[in-house]
């Protein structure tokens, strides 16, 4: 009626059973954690959008004198760069780092001074 236990360990039943939920398992824990290290390059353009906005504003209000005559004025990236306001590289390029062929030194940046606030407002014009 019963079956002899198998002494000499587990039969191959049961090895092909664990082999398959510890694959599995594994195929689940790989499929979920690989995605932790993509780079969403929309997230990080957006990131240098920003922080070139948020030096250029820096820039701006350290260069009060930009705003004599006019509420609004335009610089270039490369301006923040000469001015120390951004890294470039040896050749002086400041480069995109989710496409190397892309530079952003001569890109636009429209600086709007709000006098009443004593605050500026940067836009990167692509």
């Amino acid at each position: 009626m019963f079956e002899k236990l198998n002494k000499l360990g587990y039969t191959k039943v049961e090895l092909l059973i664990v082999v398959v939920l510890v694959g599995i398992v594994a195929f689940i824990t790989i499929n979920k954690t690989s995605y932790a290290f993509t780079r969403d390059d929309v997230s990080v353009e957006n990131d240098i959008k920003n922080l070139i906005e948020m030096q250029a504003e820096d820039y701006a209000l350290d260069h009060l004198d930009l705003f004599k005559d006019t509420d609004t004025n335009y610089i270039t990236v490369e301006n923040l760069a000469d001015e120390g306001y951004m890294y470039k590289n040896d050749k002086g390029l400041i480069i995109d780092p989710t496409n190397k062929d892309k530079t952003y030194n001569d890109n636009k940046i429209k600086l709007e001074y709000n006098k009443d606030k004593n605050k500026v407002e940067a836009t990167l014009i692509d």
